[in-house]
């Protein structure tokens, strides 16, 4: 059984327009729409001003460390027209991003990479919206 994450009320509709929008569209990975619907499907909606500052939410700053080789990232959870993996920015459409969305710190993902399995926890949030006051990103 998945893991029921929290995901805010605002994030939630802009997520379901999102999957909208990209069914008509070829653009996009049909693998990838289905995760992401089957994971806010079964997420718990949560008004934005409720969500703990421990959760990734849509446009949150993080920190991750690889459980192999120790490495430290930061990383940004976007939507797709702001994803720019130079910029450590991950599209919430990449299987790694529908992976992030709703983790909290300490919590640890796998997913298939193109280079094999991967792991890694997550250390810290530096910056989620809904913390700075700020529920509408």
């Amino acid at each position: 059984m998945e893991k029921e994450i929290l995901v805010t009320e605002f994030d939630l509709k802009r997520l379901e327009s999102l999957l909208d929008m990209c069914w008509e569209s070829t653009s996009f990975d049909e693998k990838n729409l289905e995760c992401l619907k089957k994971k806010i499907f079964n997420c718990i909606v949560v008004p934005p001003e409720f969500i703990p500052n421990n959760i990734i939410t849509m446009n949150s700053t993080f920190t991750v460390e690889n459980e192999i080789t120790k490495e430290k990232k930061t990383y940004t959870l976007v939507f797709p027209e702001d994803a720019d993996i130079r910029g450590n920015k991950i599209s919430i459409l990449a299987p790694i991003g529908i992976a992030i969305l709703g983790h909290k710190v300490g919590e640890s993902i796998e997913w298939l990479a193109p280079s094999g399995p991967k792991k890694m926890t997550f250390t810290e949030i530096h910056y989620q919206p809904e913390t700075s006051g700020q529920f509408n990103l």
